[in-house]
């Protein structure tokens, strides 16, 4: 297995995402300290965002990538991708971008490049974090920052309120950060082998009328019981006028982000997994 020295570590891809932002700006210096054999830079990715204390200014940052190609002279995260792009490019490395979910998605990591070093790496986050699970969510058009390595992937800690640090989800995601730098240090030592992973298959959308208006929520039965296997009939959601709604899975399937608040936009209520082994 090839070595990799350089690490980018970024927080703030979303600006009202405190977790990540506070681990870079906090705890940069110590972990450089800690590890001094890497190259380690700690970014805030989307300062402005930041600043308003909001998740994007002109658009998603963290979707923004996809369309470098394009000239959008009036968006700030435009300017901000292609800064990052040519930062990323200038040579092999690994990027670990930091962010947080108000779902109950307890210490999750997201692959989206089937590299043999990044199923090494998380396999050796299970191994020392065992409450850690691992999602693998293929990015061909290369929309997520990420994936602008094709060593590296994103980190998700929740349930955490946006603008809101919180102590278990700032831990969760220092201890995440220390055990990927660790890997990295001994990747020519990291052997192959069988990764539990979860394989996104479907998105699930609320309930809406014509108008595009949510006509039910999701039911207290469901909420939060993200990685929680589902098979036959569920009620995800409930109606204003206070009747279940019910689905049904074929096989067991595992519910992630549900109830997601920067989902809402898109009305976007959760996803749908699989869960299964990976022999890498």
């Amino acid at each position: 297995m090839k070595s990799i020295k350089k690490v980018i570590v970024l927080g703030g891809t979303h600006g009202n995402e405190w977790t990540g932002i506070f681990a870079i700006k906090k705890y940069a210096e110590l972990l450089k300290q800690e590890f001094p054999e890497l190259d380690l830079h700690f970014i805030l990715a989307n300062p402005e965002a930041y600043r308003i204390n909001k998740r994007f200014k002109d658009e998603d940052l963290n979707r923004a990538f996809q369309f470098l190609h394009e000239d959008r002279p009036d968006s700030y995260e435009h300017k901000r991708a292609k800064e990052l792009k040519e930062f990323i490019d200038q040579g092999p490395c690994f990027v670990l971008d930091l962010h947080s979910t108000t779902s109950h998605m307890g210490n999750t990591v997201i692959i989206s490049h089937n590299q043999p070093l990044n199923f090494q790496i998380a396999s050796q986050l299970l191994q020392h974090l065992s409450d850690t699970r691992i999602i693998v969510s293929p990015d061909p058009n290369k929309k997520y920052l990420a994936s602008q390595s094709e060593f590296g992937m994103m980190i998700e800690v929740g349930p955490v309120p946006n603008g809101v640090l919180d102590a278990v989800a700032l831990e969760g995601t220092l201890k995440l950060i220390k055990e990927v730098l660790r890997a990295v240090t001994t990747l020519t030592n990291l052997t192959s082998g069988p990764l539990e992973i979860y394989e996104e298959i479907e998105d699930v959308y609320y309930p809406q009328d014509d108008n595009g208006e949510l006509t039910a929520y999701i039911d207290s039965s469901f909420n939060g019981k993200d990685f929680i296997g589902i098979e036959g009939e569920y009620r995800p959601f409930k109606s204003f006028s206070g009747e279940y709604q019910w689905r049904r899975t074929e096989e067991m399937l595992y519910p992630i982000f549900i109830n997601e608040a920067a989902y809402y936009p898109t009305k976007l209520a959760f996803t749908l997994c699989r869960k299964r082994i990976l022999n890498f």
